[in-house]
């Protein structure tokens, strides 16, 4: 079997006992040696040669990492793989002429699967109308943004003159802000929190971004749930971390199948999402909370807990955090002002066990030195002052709304066979077609007409999701929302009858999560 690629033809002998990734970097190997793939030379994605050869993705990164070790090719997280030229060689381009400077060459090779999860999710180039109908993005509504209430703080604290307001504050953040965040915690069941082990970081994507550099070196497996955040896939894959899925269940994530993967593997530790997890929404139970706690006990096993949206509750009370019941030192809890108030503040906090303190700080200087010291005390005066509880008493009720339009709305329009999740909080909901729908092929169908939703492909670090959806509520007006879900249905609709007058076998849906 062919497959060009630049200068590169491959052939692929099926028959041959030589394993077919040797037989692939043989062929790349050849036409780096012979000048026909000059120096700088980009190669095709694992993926896009993989299709091209019919043979699976991995056989394809497996003859690129040999090659690398040979230093023929060298690769560049999200820059790709380039030939590399011999030694004193001049590196041309295809009209001979120098090429541009390769900087590729002096990148550090790429972690596994080092494709970036969030393409899946972007739609093409002039393909979506105006004023699109957004069922994605796990984000706040900006049209709810408490503007008047922010300015109100950030003019308060301006008018103190305070000039240590644009100085650098510490790399653990502002000690007034940190201890508003073990009081907020204190309320949700975390006693005894010291404001010493609370650093205030860029989010919890930072934080776990630094927790990744302190703890992870290239080939350490981490325990991710499937489907998850896609975010947390790309902090993973570029530390070269070896995500291990285990599947969700209805009530979580699977604790029988995480007690397997303990069994065969030392993962770092477990990356989860206790409360309205992203994407299904779906929260632990406290009785499963504590089971999944033991076995943490038992196993040894580290647990990074990212409550990202666990105050936009609609029914109950606030989730509580792993952190409250975690008797041993195990658990590090991450959390955001992101999905309840202002994304684009960039502040959440990171709480670590006192023995990580030292070195976190460490790091977090050597990340950026600090987060930004007028918007941290802006914000802690704007929660001392009652508004961010103002704020989240309006957007439950706003968000819960939504979510019940959305419920309503797949139960009028889509298909018997599909399943959905039916999340108490958060900000996503997650859904389940039949198998005979793909919704990557789906998703650019519906941009087309307007509706933009995630794929679930992109949350599934080791592949699979081609059936499922992401569909997010807290964007839109409930009439909008129900408008959504009617074209989606309808698109769905069109390729079920489709696929059954073609004379193809039905299949059942995917069981629900």
């Amino acid at each position: 079997m062919n497959a060009p690629g630049g200068g590169m033809e491959i052939r692929v002998d099926r028959a041959s006992t030589e394993p077919i990734y040797r037989q692939v970097a043989a062929a790349i190997r050849a036409d780096a040696g012979a000048g026909r793939l000059p120096g700088g030379t980009k190669l095709p994605s694992t993926r896009e040669l993989s299709r091209s050869l019919g043979v699976h993705r991995n056989t394809v990164v497996e003859a690129y990492h040999l090659l690398e070790r040979e230093g023929v090719v060298r690769s560049g997280v999200g820059a790709g793989t380039f030939v590399v030229a011999p030694p004193g060689a001049e590196e041309r381009d295809a009209t001979g002429r120098g090429a541009p400077f390769a900087w590729g060459r002096l990148m550090r090779p790429a972690g596994q699967g080092e494709a970036d999860p969030s393409r899946l999710l972007r739609p093409r180039a002039g393909e979506v109308p105006a004023d699109p109908i957004q069922l994605t993005g796990a984000i706040a509504d900006r049209r709810h943004f408490p503007l008047d209430d922010f300015a109100t703080a950030l003019r308060e604290v301006m008018a103190e003159a305070d000039t240590g307001l644009l100085d650098y504050s510490p790399p653990e953040g502002d000690r007034a802000l940190r201890a508003w965040i073990v009081e907020w915690l204190g309320a949700c069941g975390v006693a005894g929190l010291s404001e010493s082990r609370v650093f205030i970081v860029s989010g919890s994507q930072q934080g776990l971004d630094l927790l990744a550099r302190l703890f992870l070196v290239p080939g350490d497996a981490v325990v991710v749930e499937a489907p998850t955040y896609h975010g947390a896939c790309a902090v993973l894959q570029h530390a070269g971390a070896r995500m291990l899925t285990v599947p969700m269940e209805p009530e979580g994530l699977s604790l029988s199948a995480l007690a397997a993967r303990l069994r065969d593997a030392t993962p770092k530790f477990l990356y989860t999402m206790p409360g309205f997890q992203n994407p299904t929404g779906i929260s632990l139970p406290a009785e499963r909370r504590e089971l999944l706690l033991r076995l943490a006990r038992r196993e040894r096993l580290a647990i990074v807990e990212d409550h990202f949206d666990s105050e936009l509750y609609y029914e109950g009370t606030r989730p509580r955090p792993l952190l409250a019941d975690d008797t041993d030192g195990q658990v590090i809890h991450l959390g955001t002002f992101s999905k309840m108030l202002f994304p684009g503040l960039r502040l959440g906090w990171l709480i670590v066990p006192r023995e990580l303190v030292e070195p976190v700080r460490q790091l977090r200087w050597a990340a950026d030195l600090a987060s930004a010291t007028l918007t941290q005390r802006a914000m802690e005066r704007f929660c001392r002052a009652g508004y961010l509880e103002r704020h989240l008493r309006r957007i439950r009720r706003v968000n819960a709304r939504r979510l019940e339009a959305m419920l309503q709305a797949l139960a009028a329009h889509f298909p018997d066979e599909a399943r959905w999740t039916r999340p108490t909080g958060g900000l996503t909901l997650w859904v389940e077609l039949p198998e005979t729908i793909d919704t990557q092929e789906l998703f650019h169908e519906a941009a087309a007409r307007g509706v933009l939703f995630s794929p679930g492909a992109a949350f599934y670090p080791d592949g699979g999701g081609r059936h499922g959806m992401r569909l997010s509520f807290n964007r839109e007006s409930e009439a909008r929302i129900a408008r959504g879900i009617v074209r989606l249905g309808e698109l769905i609709g069109a390729r079920l009858r489709a696929r059954r007058t073609s004379g193809r076998r039905r299949t059942e849906a995917v069981p629900l999560l």
